[in-house]
Protein backbone atom coordinates (compact mmCIF):
# COMPACT_ATOMS: atom_id res chain seq x y z
CA UNK A 1 0.00 0.00 0.00
CA UNK A 2 1.41 3.41 -0.99
CA UNK A 3 0.99 6.46 1.22
CA UNK A 4 2.28 9.98 0.53
CA UNK A 5 4.43 11.58 3.23
CA UNK A 6 5.50 15.22 3.43
CA UNK A 7 9.31 15.52 3.32
CA UNK A 8 9.46 16.70 6.93
CA UNK A 9 7.57 13.56 8.04
CA UNK A 10 9.95 11.07 6.40
CA UNK A 11 11.85 8.77 8.73
CA UNK A 12 14.98 6.66 8.40
CA UNK A 13 14.15 3.09 7.38
CA UNK A 14 11.06 3.90 5.31
CA UNK A 15 10.89 2.19 1.91
CA UNK A 16 10.31 4.39 -1.16
CA UNK A 17 7.27 3.11 -3.03
CA UNK A 18 7.51 5.21 -6.20
CA UNK A 19 10.52 6.74 -7.99
CA UNK A 20 11.37 10.24 -6.75
CA UNK A 21 12.04 12.42 -9.81
CA UNK A 22 13.88 15.72 -10.22
CA UNK A 23 12.67 18.62 -12.38
CA UNK A 24 14.17 16.99 -15.50
CA UNK A 25 12.33 13.74 -14.76
CA UNK A 26 15.53 12.03 -13.75
CA UNK A 27 15.37 9.50 -10.93
CA UNK A 28 16.76 10.87 -7.67
CA UNK A 29 15.75 7.93 -5.51
CA UNK A 30 14.43 4.71 -7.00
CA UNK A 31 11.42 2.74 -5.81
CA UNK A 32 12.39 0.15 -3.22
CA UNK A 33 15.19 2.27 -1.72
CA UNK A 34 15.44 2.26 2.07
CA UNK A 35 15.66 5.86 3.23
CA UNK A 36 18.67 7.03 5.21
CA UNK A 37 19.13 10.34 7.02
CA UNK A 38 21.45 11.48 4.23
CA UNK A 39 18.83 10.75 1.54
CA UNK A 40 16.16 12.59 3.48
CA UNK A 41 18.45 15.62 3.99
CA UNK A 42 19.20 15.63 0.26
CA UNK A 43 15.51 16.19 -0.50
CA UNK A 44 15.05 19.14 1.82
CA UNK A 45 16.72 21.63 -0.54
CA UNK A 46 14.77 20.49 -3.60
CA UNK A 47 11.29 21.55 -4.79
CA UNK A 48 9.85 18.17 -3.76
CA UNK A 49 7.03 18.21 -1.26
CA UNK A 50 6.09 14.56 -0.77
CA UNK A 51 7.34 11.01 -1.31
CA UNK A 52 5.31 7.84 -1.73
CA UNK A 53 6.23 5.25 0.90
CA UNK A 54 5.48 1.54 0.75
CA UNK A 55 3.56 0.52 3.86
CA UNK A 56 2.62 -2.89 5.19
CA UNK A 57 -0.98 -4.00 4.83
CA UNK A 58 -0.91 -5.26 8.43
CA UNK A 59 -3.50 -3.45 10.55
CA UNK A 60 -2.27 -0.83 12.98
CA UNK A 61 -3.31 -1.47 16.57
CA UNK A 62 -5.45 1.47 17.60
CA UNK A 63 -5.95 2.00 21.35
CA UNK A 64 -9.43 1.39 22.63
CA UNK A 65 -10.33 -2.22 21.89
CA UNK A 66 -9.96 -3.15 25.52
CA UNK A 67 -12.80 -0.78 26.44
CA UNK A 68 -15.43 -2.25 24.13
CA UNK A 69 -17.15 -4.17 26.89
CA UNK A 70 -16.60 -3.59 30.56
CA UNK A 71 -17.04 -6.66 32.78
CA UNK A 72 -17.81 -4.66 35.94
CA UNK A 73 -20.40 -2.64 34.03
CA UNK A 74 -22.10 -5.75 32.67
CA UNK A 75 -22.19 -7.47 36.08
CA UNK A 76 -23.84 -4.41 37.59
CA UNK A 77 -26.27 -4.17 34.65
CA UNK A 78 -27.30 -7.82 34.93
CA UNK A 79 -27.91 -7.50 38.68
CA UNK A 80 -30.08 -4.40 38.25
CA UNK A 81 -31.89 -5.98 35.26
CA UNK A 82 -32.89 -8.98 37.39
CA UNK A 83 -34.19 -6.80 40.22
CA UNK A 84 -36.13 -4.53 37.84
CA UNK A 85 -37.71 -7.58 36.19
CA UNK A 86 -38.97 -8.78 39.58
CA UNK A 87 -40.48 -5.36 40.29
CA UNK A 88 -42.30 -5.39 36.93
CA UNK A 89 -43.73 -8.85 37.62
CA UNK A 90 -44.81 -7.83 41.11
CA UNK A 91 -46.52 -4.64 39.93
CA UNK A 92 -48.31 -6.44 37.11
CA UNK A 93 -49.47 -9.29 39.36
CA UNK A 94 -50.33 -7.49 42.60
CA UNK A 95 -50.19 -3.78 41.83
CA UNK A 96 -47.34 -3.26 44.28
CA UNK A 97 -43.63 -3.83 44.68
CA UNK A 98 -41.08 -4.14 47.44
CA UNK A 99 -39.70 -0.63 48.04
CA UNK A 100 -36.51 -2.18 49.39
CA UNK A 101 -35.80 -3.75 45.97
CA UNK A 102 -36.18 -0.36 44.27
CA UNK A 103 -33.84 1.11 46.86
CA UNK A 104 -31.29 -1.58 46.01
CA UNK A 105 -31.53 -0.65 42.33
CA UNK A 106 -31.13 3.04 43.15
CA UNK A 107 -28.06 2.42 45.32
CA UNK A 108 -25.45 5.11 44.64
CA UNK A 109 -22.89 2.50 43.58
CA UNK A 110 -25.23 1.20 40.87
CA UNK A 111 -26.01 4.68 39.58
CA UNK A 112 -22.34 5.63 39.57
CA UNK A 113 -21.42 2.51 37.57
CA UNK A 114 -24.34 2.46 35.12
CA UNK A 115 -24.53 6.22 34.47
CA UNK A 116 -20.82 6.70 33.81
CA UNK A 117 -20.67 8.95 30.75
CA UNK A 118 -19.03 7.50 27.65
CA UNK A 119 -18.92 4.02 29.17
CA UNK A 120 -22.71 3.96 29.53
CA UNK A 121 -23.37 5.05 25.95
CA UNK A 122 -20.98 2.51 24.43
CA UNK A 123 -22.34 -0.31 26.62
CA UNK A 124 -25.94 0.44 25.64
CA UNK A 125 -24.95 0.05 21.99
CA UNK A 126 -22.61 -2.91 22.51
CA UNK A 127 -24.57 -5.24 24.80
CA UNK A 128 -26.90 -7.91 23.49
CA UNK A 129 -30.43 -7.43 24.77
CA UNK A 130 -31.15 -10.91 26.04
CA UNK A 131 -34.29 -11.60 28.01
CA UNK A 132 -37.15 -9.11 28.15
CA UNK A 133 -36.97 -6.28 25.62
CA UNK A 134 -39.33 -4.28 27.84
CA UNK A 135 -37.11 -4.51 30.93
CA UNK A 136 -33.95 -3.83 28.91
CA UNK A 137 -35.51 -0.79 27.26
CA UNK A 138 -36.75 0.70 30.52
CA UNK A 139 -33.37 0.10 32.17
CA UNK A 140 -31.61 1.81 29.25
CA UNK A 141 -33.95 4.80 29.46
CA UNK A 142 -33.26 4.95 33.21
CA UNK A 143 -29.51 4.96 32.51
CA UNK A 144 -29.87 7.70 29.88
CA UNK A 145 -32.02 9.64 32.35
CA UNK A 146 -29.21 9.40 34.89
CA UNK A 147 -26.80 10.78 32.30
CA UNK A 148 -29.12 13.64 31.35
CA UNK A 149 -29.77 14.59 34.96
CA UNK A 150 -26.02 14.75 35.52
CA UNK A 151 -25.36 16.69 32.29
CA UNK A 152 -28.12 19.17 33.20
CA UNK A 153 -26.66 19.55 36.70
CA UNK A 154 -30.03 18.83 38.29
CA UNK A 155 -30.34 18.33 42.05
CA UNK A 156 -29.80 14.82 43.39
CA UNK A 157 -33.53 14.48 44.16
CA UNK A 158 -34.58 15.48 40.63
CA UNK A 159 -32.01 13.12 39.11
CA UNK A 160 -33.22 10.32 41.36
CA UNK A 161 -36.84 10.86 40.36
CA UNK A 162 -35.95 11.11 36.66
CA UNK A 163 -34.13 7.77 36.77
CA UNK A 164 -37.12 6.11 38.47
CA UNK A 165 -39.49 7.60 35.88
CA UNK A 166 -37.24 6.18 33.15
CA UNK A 167 -37.16 2.75 34.81
CA UNK A 168 -40.98 2.65 34.97
CA UNK A 169 -41.51 4.36 31.61
CA UNK A 170 -43.26 1.44 29.88
CA UNK A 171 -44.40 -0.63 32.85
CA UNK A 172 -47.98 -0.25 31.58
CA UNK A 173 -47.10 -2.63 28.73
CA UNK A 174 -47.16 -5.44 31.31
CA UNK A 175 -50.96 -5.26 30.91
CA UNK A 176 -50.83 -5.69 27.10
CA UNK A 177 -50.72 -9.06 25.32
CA UNK A 178 -47.23 -10.16 24.18
CA UNK A 179 -48.81 -11.13 20.85
CA UNK A 180 -49.37 -7.45 20.17
CA UNK A 181 -46.17 -6.14 21.79
CA UNK A 182 -43.92 -8.52 19.86
CA UNK A 183 -45.82 -8.57 16.56
CA UNK A 184 -43.32 -8.38 13.68
CA UNK A 185 -45.69 -7.08 11.05
CA UNK A 186 -47.52 -3.77 10.95
CA UNK A 187 -49.99 -3.20 13.76
CA UNK A 188 -53.65 -2.77 12.87
CA UNK A 189 -55.35 0.45 13.92
CA UNK A 190 -57.10 -1.32 16.79
CA UNK A 191 -53.84 -2.95 17.95
CA UNK A 192 -52.08 0.42 17.94
CA UNK A 193 -54.89 1.90 20.01
CA UNK A 194 -54.28 -0.85 22.58
CA UNK A 195 -50.54 -0.12 22.59
CA UNK A 196 -51.23 3.57 23.18
CA UNK A 197 -53.04 2.76 26.41
CA UNK A 198 -49.77 1.70 28.07
CA UNK A 199 -49.11 5.23 29.33
CA UNK A 200 -52.41 5.27 31.20
CA UNK A 201 -51.94 1.70 32.43
CA UNK A 202 -48.50 2.65 33.74
CA UNK A 203 -49.90 5.68 35.50
CA UNK A 204 -52.62 3.56 37.12
CA UNK A 205 -50.12 0.93 38.28
CA UNK A 206 -47.75 3.45 39.86
CA UNK A 207 -50.55 5.38 41.59
CA UNK A 208 -51.25 2.25 43.64
CA UNK A 209 -47.65 2.03 44.87
CA UNK A 210 -45.55 4.05 47.33
CA UNK A 211 -44.63 6.29 44.38
CA UNK A 212 -48.25 7.26 43.88
CA UNK A 213 -47.86 10.79 45.23
CA UNK A 214 -44.77 11.67 43.21
CA UNK A 215 -46.08 14.01 40.52
CA UNK A 216 -42.83 14.19 38.55
CA UNK A 217 -42.63 10.41 38.13
CA UNK A 218 -46.34 10.06 37.34
CA UNK A 219 -46.21 12.83 34.72
CA UNK A 220 -43.08 11.36 33.13
CA UNK A 221 -44.71 7.95 32.70
CA UNK A 222 -48.03 9.39 31.52
CA UNK A 223 -46.62 11.99 29.12
CA UNK A 224 -43.56 10.42 27.45
CA UNK A 225 -45.50 9.96 24.20
CA UNK A 226 -46.88 13.50 24.14
CA UNK A 227 -45.33 15.76 21.51
CA UNK A 228 -44.71 19.50 21.70
CA UNK A 229 -46.87 20.15 18.62
CA UNK A 230 -49.87 18.32 20.10
CA UNK A 231 -49.55 15.25 17.86
CA UNK A 232 -48.76 12.80 20.69
CA UNK A 233 -50.89 10.75 23.04
CA UNK A 234 -52.83 10.12 25.23
CA UNK A 235 -54.00 13.74 25.71
CA UNK A 236 -52.54 15.58 22.66
CA UNK A 237 -50.85 18.07 24.97
CA UNK A 238 -48.72 20.88 23.55
CA UNK A 239 -45.32 21.92 24.89
CA UNK A 240 -46.56 24.31 27.57
CA UNK A 241 -48.73 21.59 29.10
CA UNK A 242 -46.14 18.80 29.06
CA UNK A 243 -43.99 18.41 32.18
CA UNK A 244 -40.21 18.65 31.95
CA UNK A 245 -40.00 14.91 32.72
CA UNK A 246 -42.43 14.13 29.91
CA UNK A 247 -40.55 16.26 27.37
CA UNK A 248 -37.18 14.84 28.35
CA UNK A 249 -38.18 11.18 28.56
CA UNK A 250 -39.79 11.40 25.11
CA UNK A 251 -36.32 12.02 23.65
CA UNK A 252 -34.61 9.23 25.62
CA UNK A 253 -37.39 6.76 24.79
CA UNK A 254 -37.06 7.37 21.04
CA UNK A 255 -33.27 7.23 21.13
CA UNK A 256 -33.03 3.85 22.83
CA UNK A 257 -35.88 2.33 20.81
CA UNK A 258 -33.99 3.10 17.60
CA UNK A 259 -30.47 2.47 18.90
CA UNK A 260 -30.61 -1.17 19.90
CA UNK A 261 -31.48 -4.63 18.67
CA UNK A 262 -35.14 -5.44 19.01
CA UNK A 263 -37.66 -7.98 17.73
CA UNK A 264 -38.99 -5.88 14.87
CA UNK A 265 -36.33 -3.28 14.06
CA UNK A 266 -32.72 -3.48 12.91
CA UNK A 267 -29.94 -1.95 14.99
CA UNK A 268 -29.12 1.56 13.76
CA UNK A 269 -26.08 3.79 13.75
CA UNK A 270 -26.36 6.46 16.46
CA UNK A 271 -25.82 9.08 13.78
CA UNK A 272 -28.86 7.85 11.87
CA UNK A 273 -30.82 8.17 15.11
CA UNK A 274 -29.43 11.68 15.61
CA UNK A 275 -30.73 12.68 12.18
CA UNK A 276 -34.23 11.37 12.95
CA UNK A 277 -34.31 13.04 16.35
CA UNK A 278 -33.06 16.31 14.92
CA UNK A 279 -35.82 16.27 12.28
CA UNK A 280 -38.39 15.86 15.06
CA UNK A 281 -36.76 18.74 16.94
CA UNK A 282 -36.84 21.00 13.85
CA UNK A 283 -40.44 20.00 13.15
CA UNK A 284 -41.49 21.03 16.66
CA UNK A 285 -42.33 17.55 17.95
CA UNK A 286 -39.54 17.26 20.51
CA UNK A 287 -38.31 19.86 22.99
CA UNK A 288 -35.58 21.94 21.34
CA UNK A 289 -33.54 22.77 24.44
CA UNK A 290 -33.47 19.23 25.83
CA UNK A 291 -33.10 17.66 22.39
CA UNK A 292 -30.08 19.66 21.24
CA UNK A 293 -28.46 19.36 24.66
CA UNK A 294 -28.88 15.57 24.62
CA UNK A 295 -27.46 15.18 21.11
CA UNK A 296 -24.41 17.33 21.82
CA UNK A 297 -23.54 15.48 25.02
CA UNK A 298 -24.14 12.09 23.44
CA UNK A 299 -21.84 13.01 20.55
CA UNK A 300 -19.11 13.75 23.07
CA UNK A 301 -19.71 10.37 24.71
CA UNK A 302 -19.31 8.50 21.41
CA UNK A 303 -15.70 9.61 20.96
CA UNK A 304 -13.53 6.50 21.04
CA UNK A 305 -16.29 4.06 20.05
CA UNK A 306 -15.56 1.32 17.49
CA UNK A 307 -17.83 1.32 14.45
CA UNK A 308 -18.68 -0.69 11.35
CA UNK A 309 -18.42 1.34 8.13
CA UNK A 310 -20.54 0.79 5.03
CA UNK A 311 -17.39 0.11 2.95
CA UNK A 312 -16.74 -3.03 5.01
CA UNK A 313 -14.01 -1.51 7.20
CA UNK A 314 -13.95 -1.15 10.95
CA UNK A 315 -12.63 1.89 12.75
CA UNK A 316 -12.68 4.04 15.84
CA UNK A 317 -14.27 7.49 16.20
CA UNK A 318 -11.42 9.90 16.94
CA UNK A 319 -13.08 13.32 16.50
CA UNK A 320 -16.56 14.85 16.37
CA UNK A 321 -17.24 18.57 15.91
CA UNK A 322 -19.60 19.08 18.83
CA UNK A 323 -20.45 22.65 17.79
CA UNK A 324 -22.81 21.29 15.11
CA UNK A 325 -25.58 18.85 16.05
CA UNK A 326 -25.57 17.23 12.60
CA UNK A 327 -21.77 16.90 12.38
CA UNK A 328 -20.43 13.45 11.46
CA UNK A 329 -17.25 12.02 12.98
CA UNK A 330 -13.72 11.45 11.76
CA UNK A 331 -12.92 7.74 11.93
CA UNK A 332 -9.51 6.06 12.05
CA UNK A 333 -9.74 2.67 10.34
CA UNK A 334 -7.95 -0.46 11.50
CA UNK A 335 -5.41 0.14 8.69
CA UNK A 336 -4.59 3.58 10.09
CA UNK A 337 -6.45 5.69 7.50
CA UNK A 338 -8.46 8.71 8.66
CA UNK A 339 -11.89 9.16 7.06
CA UNK A 340 -13.87 12.37 7.54
CA UNK A 341 -17.47 11.25 7.07
CA UNK A 342 -18.55 14.86 6.54
CA UNK A 343 -16.67 14.92 3.22
CA UNK A 344 -16.60 11.21 2.33
CA UNK A 345 -20.33 11.00 1.69
CA UNK A 346 -20.02 7.56 0.09
CA UNK A 347 -19.08 6.04 3.44
CA UNK A 348 -21.28 5.97 6.54
CA UNK A 349 -21.37 4.36 9.96
CA UNK A 350 -23.64 1.34 10.07
CA UNK A 351 -23.43 0.51 13.78
CA UNK A 352 -21.44 0.66 17.00
CA UNK A 353 -19.49 -2.59 17.34
CA UNK A 354 -19.48 -5.20 20.07
CA UNK A 355 -16.24 -6.75 21.31
CA UNK A 356 -16.88 -9.98 19.38
CA UNK A 357 -17.38 -8.03 16.15
CA UNK A 358 -14.05 -6.19 16.24
CA UNK A 359 -10.99 -7.78 14.66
Amino acid sequence: MLKAYAIENLREGMIVGRDVLDHDMGILIGAGTVLTKELIYSLLDRPIFSVYIEESEAPIEIPGKEHLLDDDYMRCYETVYEKLGKIFESVAARGEFDAAVLQEIMDERNLRELCDGSKAVSQIHNMTREGSYLVNHCLHVGILAGLMGKWLNWSMLDRYNLVIAGLFLDIGKMKISPDILEKKGKLTDSEFEIIKRHTQYGHELIVRTTLGTNRDILDGVMQHHERCDGSGYPSHLKKGMISRFGRLLAILDIYDAMAGDRVFAKRRSPFDVFAILYDDILNGKLDTEYGVFFLKNLCHSLNGSWVQLSNGEQGRIVYIDESRVTSLPVVQTASGEFIDLNTERGVKIESILTASEVG
